[in-house]
């Protein structure tokens, strides 16, 4: 008996080949949904409920999603911080997908690692609110660390113990175009203000 013929690996097998086809059938199933949907109000809704938002809610397709302005807003006054600058944050760390993961264990919005969380007492690193709540105390102890934006932003992503370090933005690649595409989408939404 060939072993390709035993039960459980024909099982395996038809498995792989129905994994396989996948990535075919999404794309079909997305191309056919939104063919006709590319300039109308209808796509802007459905784009709003892949990202997990209410299709009552507008969004600015890179612009800040109505629901977390307020939060951003609030908590940047209270820190003391340009509410365009907490915006550009969470664009570049998770775009603003509160229930962003990353490979390395950062969590939600701001992508607070679980060190940051246990410091800054966060207990659910995924709600927006707690969320915004300590990763805008994270920044504002950077910014009070290094007093210079780009040093603070270099201490958000690469840790303070780089920067000290270097003694200035670390020569990692990942860091280095982290301060560049914060910056960028900082004046991009003072614009919008």
């Amino acid at each position: 008996m060939k072993i390709e013929n035993s039960d459980p690996i024909r099982s395996i097998l038809n498995r792989i080949q129905e994994i396989s086809s996948l990535p075919d059938r999404i794309n079909e199933d997305f191309s056919h949904r939104f063919e006709k949907k590319r300039d109308s109000s209808e796509f802007k809704s459905e784009l709003n409920k892949a990202f997990g938002e209410s299709t009552g809610k507008t969004e600015k397709i890179v612009g800040t999603p109505t629901d977390l302005s307020g939060i951003i807003d609030r908590e940047a006054s209270a820190k003391g911080l340009e509410p365009s600058l907490v915006k550009a944050v969470i664009k570049a760390e998770s775009n603003f997908n509160p229930k962003a993961i990353s490979n390395k264990g950062a969590q939600g919005l701001m992508q607070l690692m679980p060190g940051t969380v246990e410091i800054l007492g966060v207990e659910n690193p995924l709600d927006p609110e707690e969320n915004i709540s300590g990763g805008t105390s994270y920044l504002k102890d950077m910014l009070k660390l290094f007093g210079n934006k780009d040093l603070a932003l270099a201490a958000y992503n690469a840790g303070p113990g780089a920067v000290k370090k270097f003694g200035g933005i670390p020569p990692y690649p990942e860091t280095e175009n982290y301060v560049k595409k914060v910056n960028s989408f900082q004046k991009k939404f003072k614009r919008e203000e």
